[in-house]
Formats: structure tokens, sequence, C-alpha cells
């Protein structure tokens, strides 16, 4: 019964307590401690972060050795992750195994990755000072900084997941403003975020609507914000013109479908906000336009004079994930 509960729980994208068990099949490896887990009969693959340790940065020294690690361990075999808890990007922080292999504990003892300050995990420690004593991987540097200092000086450099193989890093390119992708909308998370196929790849790419900013989950409108972007998106032949990344990876882009301009028609239907943070408002007459528009019409959102944007929802509620 307890099983049957925490499927449940993760079928509905709810949060997970510390102690459940999550099985499935690693799809994906993201960098040396993070990576995507398939569970049975779900769509979707769930974002996980392994408990305890911190892998080198993409750049850092032995990122790519670290990365090459888990794939090894993980990629495309039966794992169990032990629940610890989920941080703030929505990810499951777990103990990850592959049968009686204790993976995060295994990269921390081939020195491929830092014990994270905090995690009392004791086997970690111990393997770490190990590691650090026999000089292997990371630890054949002296001037070696752990990853949080690293992401304090250069940020972080995230990953695009891309079609690849089991044994070959993926290539990722970047992407410049205003590069142009084209593709098939896969997926609608919330009114301002999607993903989509580009062409020619297999590999879904995640795009933040430029400009606006969609109700959050838990506010009026977020429901039919999102039913919009669905209707005017899904399954359809898009075209993203990129304007940014943000720090989470996505891209910012001005979506099209034909002719039609999507984020301005999510501000028409008075289901966004204008966004100014990406946008340029000397360049984006037409979006302000948009907005002033619906709010002189009392349209969706504008229809209740005490709402409040998603970026002060945020700061008061948090933000609330939404999990394909």
């Amino acid at each position: 019964m307890k099983r049957f509960f925490s499927w449940l729980l993760i079928w509905f994208g709810l949060s997970t307590a510390h102690g459940e068990l999550m099985e499935g099949k690693c799809a994906y490896v993201q960098d040396g401690d993070s990576l995507k887990l398939q569970i049975p009969g779900r769509a979707e693959e769930v974002s996980i972060r392994l408990h305890g340790i911190d892998a080198p940065e993409k750049n850092q020294a032995f990122s790519e050795e670290s990365r090459a690690m888990l794939r090894r361990l993980t990629q495309g075999k039966n794992i169990r992750v032990d629940v610890q808890d989920t941080d703030r990007y929505g990810r499951y922080l777990g103990k990850v195994y592959v049968g009686t292999t204790y993976v995060n504990l295994e990269l921390v003892k081939a020195g491929l990755a830092w014990h994270y300050d905090g995690s009392r995990d004791a086997d970690i420690e111990q393997a770490e000072a190990a590691a650090r004593k026999a000089l292997k991987g990371l630890w054949s540097d002296a001037s070696a900084i752990n990853p949080r200092e690293y992401r304090k000086k250069h940020g972080t450099v995230h990953d695009n997941r891309t079609a690849e193989t089991p044994t070959t890093p993926p290539e990722t390119p970047s992407i410049s403003v205003g590069e142009v992708l084209t593709g098939k909308c896969a997926y609608v998370q919330d009114g301002d975020s999607l993903k989509f196929i580009p062409d020619g790849e297999t590999e879904e790419v995640r795009v933040r609507l430029y400009g606006i900013d969609a109700p959050e989950k838990g506010q009026e409108f977020s429901g039919q914000s999102r039913e919009l972007l669905r209707k005017l998106t899904l399954k359809k032949n898009i075209r993203v013109e990129v304007q940014d990344t943000d720090r989470y990876g996505r891209y910012i882009g001005k979506v099209y479908v034909g002719s039609t301009y999507v984020n301005q028609e999510m501000l028409r239907a008075g289901l966004a906000w204008y966004y100014g943070h990406h946008a340029d408002s000397r360049k984006d007459a037409d979006l302000q336009k948009a907005q002033k528009s619906a709010r002189k019409a009392a349209k969706g959102l504008w229809s209740n004079p005490d709402a409040v944007n998603p970026r002060q929802f945020r700061e008061k509620n948090g933000t609330i994930h939404q999990r394909k």
C-alpha cells in the first residue's frame, strides 16, 4: 500500500517525502551529479540530483570524467532512488543505487566528486578523505576548487541535452541571439513555457516565452493560460526566434505558429502579464499594446482588480513546478 501511494505522488507531481523510493531506468546523464529517471508508465522523465555530492562543473577539470563514470554506472540501467529532499529547481535529491552499488559513494571514491557539505553522510565523507589522500582524480590537482566556489566565480554552465550514444559526450553548440529554431511542440508546461523537438533532432528543447509571465500554478487563470498555449502550439510546427537564455538553461524566445505571434496572443487574451525582465520596452510595443487592450477590456486575469503578477506571487509563495 505504501508503494502504491508513492507512485501516486510521483505520478501527480506532488512532493515526495524523505525516505520514499523511486524506481525506473536512467534515461540520460546530465553531468557527474545529475540524471534523468524514466519511471514505468510515465511519459515525462524525472530530474534527479545525487544527494551528498557535488561534481565538477562543465569546463572544470575532470567534469567529463565525472560524467562519463556516472553514465557508465547508470545510463540505460534500472536504478533505485532513495529520496532525501527536493531542491529549489524542483529536482529530487536522492541516494542512487544500481543493485547494491551506492552510486553517489562510487563517484567520491574515484575522486570525481566532492562531498557536499551539510549532507551528513559519513560514508561519503570518509570516501573523500581516502580519495584525497591517494590523490585520485580531481585530487591530483593541488589547486582544485570545489564546484560551489567555481559557480560563485563563473556561474553555472548548463548542459543542453541533445541526441547521443551512450559512450559519446554530446555536442552542445551555443545558440546565438537572433537564431531561429523550428520544430514541433511536444509539451506545454504552463502558460509561458513549453518543450519542442527541433527539426532533425530527437530530444526536446525547453523554451520560455519571451516578454510574458503567465500565472503560476495556484494562481487564478493558470489553468486557462496553459490551455490557451496548448491550443495554440501543442503538436504544431512552431518557430522560435531566440532572444536569450535564462539561469535554468531554457531558451527565451519569440514563438510563432505560422504568422501568429503566440506571445502576443497570450497577452491579448488576458492570460499573461507583459514581463519586462527579458523584454525590451523600446522594441516590444506590440506586447505592451496587447496587454493594455486586455486590461481595458477586463479580459482574463484583468477581470480581478486585485490580481498580483506572478513575480509577486513567487516572492510570497515560491515557485510551484508543473511536472509533465
